[in-house]
């Protein structure tokens, strides 16, 4: 995955590209005959609707100032003998992103499944970066996902976040260790830790450039449970060399 992606949507490039003026090209258009029907034949697809088609190519721009976008299209075959039409590019939105199957953060807390209250427990994420093929208007549609933000509940009515911090495990053996995601629970009980991730968009329409969503797709992942007790301290005054029995021996 690219680590040089913006981290938030820019309207002001989705704009850039809204601006343009895209159609759909036939390759055979300058053909005649014999020459039109063999370089149909050479460019024959089936269209998502079915029937028959014919690969035309995607450009950009007006008049003689037109450069290719990405890949070929398949289109029906009157569309491609009509010669040229002016569409429009599909926008993905966030509620299309939204449909993708995203998978969610794992979330994880030390300790677990108990802790003890009035001690820092640790929490923290790990999540990837996806990608994803679908389609849009009857254009290919690459999408990339990438974690940016994450927001814990921590279940007893206090937060963390929206934050770009993902958390970290303790050190092995570590124990009550204040992290830049720990929490101190200040009553017992049973609570459940649930973590949302946000996810920042891109999509590239028949293998174009790379495109923001408006927007960040929240993903839950499954509730952690935690039980946090409280520890007890006695002092005894036994001298266990003298009452080997005695409380606290």
């Amino acid at each position: 995955m690219d680590q040089e992606l913006p981290q938030f949507f820019d309207p002001d490039s989705m704009a850039r590209a809204k601006s343009q003026n895209f159609g759909l090209q036939n390759p055979c258009a300058a053909e005649e005959g014999n020459g039109l029907d063999d370089c149909l034949a050479e460019q024959q697809c089936t269209p998502a609707g079915g029937g028959e088609g014919v690969y035309m190519d995607v450009v950009v721009g007006e008049g003689d100032d037109r450069t290719a976008w990405g890949e070929p299209m398949c289109v029906s075959v009157a569309e491609a003998e009509g010669g040229e039409e002016v569409i429009e590019l599909p926008t993905f939105t966030l509620q299309d992103f939204k449909t993708l199957d995203v998978a969610p953060a794992a979330s994880a807390v030390e300790p677990s499944p108990d802790t003890l209250r009035g001690m820092h427990t640790n929490v923290f994420a790990t999540a990837q970066p996806q990608q994803f093929t679908t389609e849009l208007g009857g254009f290919p549609v690459q999408v990339r996902a990438v974690p940016v933000q994450y927001l814990w509940d921590y279940g007893d009515g206090t937060t963390l976040g929206p934050t770009e911090l993902s958390g970290a495990p303790l050190e092995p053996g570590a124990w009550d260790v204040p992290t830049d995601t720990s929490h101190v629970y200040t009553q017992t009980g049973d609570y459940a830790v649930t973590l949302t991730t946000y996810f920042y968009g891109e999509y590239s329409v028949a293998g174009g450039p790379w495109l923001p969503v408006a927007g960040l797709n929240d993903v839950t992942s499954a509730p952690v449970p935690l039980s946090v007790w409280r520890s007890t301290v006695r002092n005894y005054a036994d001298d266990c060399l003298e009452n080997p029995q005695g409380a606290g021996c």
